[in-house]
């Protein structure tokens, strides 16, 4: 008896660390579902990458320029949420943080680099994938942000 508590309380442990570790995966899904109908764009960041912070600065414009048709969601890299509590001191986010201390998010989309992006459609298809952040990558993003909005409409 002692044998088959003893492997269900493991099999319950195992269950357990398994939709833990698969936690921000499932929040950055919801979060996309939330926005259908919405143009997604989900920032790949870490506290220690020197372009995130222009990115910041520009994410945080987006909704009022796109008049709420593109939402931003970011995903912290960080492997300490402490460090990325730090960045946000200096670099508040007017959008929602999925935290993914194991990268398991950037490592499943092979990302190339910090900053990253993904670019999702109204309908929640993913439709571009970006590496770096400069002036000219930020009109680029636009551009592409701009011709899906106009799609939706």
């Amino acid at each position: 008896m002692r044998n088959i508590i003893g492997c269900g309380a493991f099999f319950l442990m195992s269950l357990c660390a398994s939709v833990k570790a698969k936690l921000p995966e499932a929040e950055l899904q919801s979060l996309i579902q939330q926005h259908r109908g919405q143009v997604v764009y989900v920032d790949f960041w870490a506290s220690w990458c020197a372009p995130c912070q222009h990115a910041f600065i520009w994410m945080n414009t987006l909704d009022k320029k796109f008049a709420g048709k593109v939402q931003v969601i970011a995903v912290n890299m960080d492997a300490d949420k402490v460090d990325a509590l730090a960045f946000l001191q200096t670099n508040p986010a007017d959008f929602p943080i999925v935290y993914n201390p194991s990268m398991s998010i950037g490592k499943s989309n092979q990302l190339k680099g910090m900053p990253s992006s993904i670019i999702y459609d109204a309908q929640g298809k993913k439709v571009a994938q970006f590496s770096g952040f400069n002036e000219e990558k930020m009109r680029h993003y636009e551009a592409i942000l701009t011709e899906l909005t106009k799609q939706k409409e």
